[in-house]
């Protein structure tokens, strides 16, 4: 009974041990078909765990990417629509500097007018650009609807936000793939600094505002000058909301200076020539359109539309500036996202050899070890064979 289960057991031992022979050949053979060491997690845990790690960075990379691919295309479109917004604003500065030209005649004016109002519509059409998805470039956040729409006296209004759109191009970077249209186009700042001019001029008058600021900002009062030549000399009259608060002789060189305010002014002055100056530190574009529009009706011998006409040439040029370093933000934008494409691209690199030392055969190892187990494997399947065989009758 005893040498019964003996024989059993050392049948089983034999066997058992084939087959683990078995699986380590296969195991050899799998390896080698596909070039990877590790098959399972049990082959090597630890390093399984920091695969699984590589993979889940590998995959947040190719979103990165994506993300990355998205928002150059968006930042494309608006700098694209930007460089027209350009070309638009320089073209409708020349053109109101070109009515400023007292030889013009009506006919040469109305040309203008013309050529701005074309101008102008292209300037709309340009600020609700839609992006390669339909979304509304300008819009802020509020990129399904249309951000500007123009009623029938010239006015533009703004129904978007003041918001942008952020691509996460990284862990922790984030990229705005927008500009609001409220901060390109309506508020420009001021080129004559913290007020807004309106003329009242004399025939003949060369007088324009150069610059007006005042260091007091709770300062909101709306003020007006009047200048007299009539004894022979300039001198102004300083209002503060309708009332006498300053009255000298004037020095071009020193401006008009009360307290905190500060007015600069250049030009030929006329006897009578008046300046109101109304707190704005911000102006819009569409605004200086529709004046530069409105202006070209103006008779060329007008004074005050003349000077007018200098203002919206200017606060043009502004905008033309305002976009130029809207523009160069795009392209800061653009910089940023190709750097971090290339940082991302960089480190999957790395990480994919990083990976190798971990994951992929060693052929030749692989090759010595496959035949060391075949070997072992044959051994085995001999002495099954052996086992097998034993009987008590080949004894008798």
């Amino acid at each position: 009974m005893i040498s019964r289960i003996a024989n059993f057991h050392h049948y089983n031992s034999v066997s058992n041990d084939m087959n683990r022979q078995q699986i380590k050949v296969q195991e050899n053979q799998q390896q080698l078909a596909s070039g990877k060491r590790l098959l399972t997690a049990g082959d090597d845990p630890v390093a399984s765990i920091y695969i699984q790690n590589f993979d889940q960075q590998s995959t947040q990379i190719d979103q990165s990417v994506k993300s990355i691919t998205m928002a150059r295309n968006r930042l494309n479109n608006e700098e694209a629509a930007i460089a027209e917004v350009e070309n638009l604003l320089d073209d409708a500065k020349r053109k109101s500097m070109m009515m400023v030209n007292g030889s013009l005649s009506s006919d040469d004016r109305m040309a203008h007018k013309q050529d701005m109002q074309g101008v102008f519509d292209s300037f709309i059409n340009l600020a609700n650009s839609r992006d390669e998805s339909g979304n509304y470039v300008f819009a802020g956040t509020q990129y399904s609807q249309q951000p500007f729409f123009r009623d029938n006296n010239g006015d533009v209004a703004y129904v978007g936000d003041s918001y942008q759109r952020m691509a996460k191009i990284a862990p922790s970077v984030d990229v705005p793939v927008n500009d609001a249209g409220d901060k390109l186009f309506l508020e420009v700042a001021n080129p004559f600094g913290d007020y807004q001019p309106d003329y009242a001029l004399e025939s003949g008058s060369l007088l324009l505002l150069s610059q007006a600021k005042n260091g007091n900002d709770a300062d909101q009062s709306e003020y007006r000058v009047d200048f007299s030549t009539s004894s022979g000399d300039t001198s102004y009259e300083l209002y503060q909301d309708g009332a006498l608060v300053s009255t000298a002789p004037f020095d071009p060189h020193k401006g008009i200076q009360w307290n905190t305010l500060q007015v600069d002014l250049k030009g030929e002055i006329k006897d009578g020539d008046s300046i109101a100056l109304n707190r704005q530190e911000n102006v819009s574009v569409f605004d200086a359109f529709k004046r530069g529009i409105e202006l070209s009706d103006s008779d060329v011998s007008d004074a005050s539309a003349t000077a007018e006409l200098h203002q919206v040439a200017e606060e043009l040029a502004q905008g033309f500036k305002h976009i130029n370093r809207a523009r160069s933000e795009v392209g800061t934008r653009l910089q940023t996202l190709d750097r971090q494409e290339d940082m991302h691209q960089d480190f999957k690199i790395v990480m994919n050899e990083a990976r190798g030392t971990l994951e992929d055969l060693d052929y030749a190892t692989a090759v010595i070890e496959l035949n060391q187990n075949m070997m072992a494997l044959q051994a085995s399947q001999q002495a099954f064979a052996k086992t097998k065989d034993l009987n008590l009758f080949n004894y008798i």
